[in-house]
Parts: structure tokens; C-alpha cells; sequence
């Protein structure tokens, strides 16, 4: 795996939440947790997604307020490098690949790194694939 990969919020939640972990994702969790020198990179949009999901599923007492808090300093230990990428290029991505702008932001930044993407969105990893990004999990 390369040592620097974009993580979409599709994946850090499906670390999180209940029923939504697979063994793909988890084995992509483990491999960032046991590889230290792996970047993981994120638009700044990937903490407020994150922290809307938890803000949710606790306000749907899917989770409790304490565990939303709790999964989002998990997500935080994992000291995500935050990159910040121009908004005509995630516009124009946007309207190339049909997708909204802030999924395409996670393209940006990885066009911009040449790194594959994490992410279990199918729109999301159709638009990076045409891009000829690498996407996880297969």
C-alpha cells in the first residue's frame, strides 16, 4: 500500500458506528493503526461529516451522545493530515463526475497527493476511478 491514502468519511464511520463495520474497511483501519508512517489525508469538509453522522445517529439514540463523542476523539487519535484544495478544482470535478462538491473535494486531494482513496461510497469511488485513482476497498 502507498504511504499516503485519502480517507473518505464513508470509511472512518463505518469504523465507528455499529453495523456499519466490514472486514474490508476494519482491515484498512488496522493497517493505518499498525503503519504510523502511512499519511492519512482528508479535506477539511471530512470533520464536519464525520461529526454530523455522530450528531445524528446520537440524535436517533442509534448511539449515545457520550459514544458520538467518544468515536469522534477515536477518529482524532488517528492524527488525519488536513489539506486544503481549490474550490474551482472541486467544482469542475464535481460537474465532470456528476457527484456533490464536497465528495469531490476527497478527489481533489488525492489528485493533488497521487494517493489512492479509502471509500465505500460507490459514486464517490466510480468518479475517482474514472479520475484513475486507486480506490479501497476493492
Amino acid at each position: 500500500m502507498s504511504d499516503m491514502v485519502v480517507v473518505d468519511a464513508s470509511v472512518a464511520l463505518s469504523w465507528l458506528l455499529p453495523g456499519e463495520e466490514s472486514s474490508k474497511t476494519l482491515l484498512l483501519r488496522d493497517y493505518a493503526a499498525k503503519n504510523s508512517h502511512v499519511k492519512l489525508l482528508v479535506p477539511p469538509i471530512f470533520w464536519y461529516e464525520v461529526a454530523n453522522v455522530l450528531w445524528v445517529a446520537a440524535r436517533r439514540e442509534r448511539i449515545l451522545q457520550s459514544e458520538a463523542m467518544e468515536a469522534l476523539e477515536t477518529l482524532l487519535d488517528f492524527q488525519f493530515d488536513v489539506v486544503v484544495t481549490g474550490p474551482t478544482d472541486a467544482i469542475s470535478i464535481a460537474f465532470a463526475q456528476n457527484i456533490a462538491v464536497y465528495d469531490s473535494a476527497y478527489l481533489c486531494v488525492a489528485l493533488d497527493n497521487k494517493a489512492p482513496l479509502w471509500t465505500i461510497d460507490k459514486a464517490l469511488a466510480k468518479a475517482a476511478q474514472n479520475q484513475h485513482i486507486s480506490v479501497e476497498p476493492a
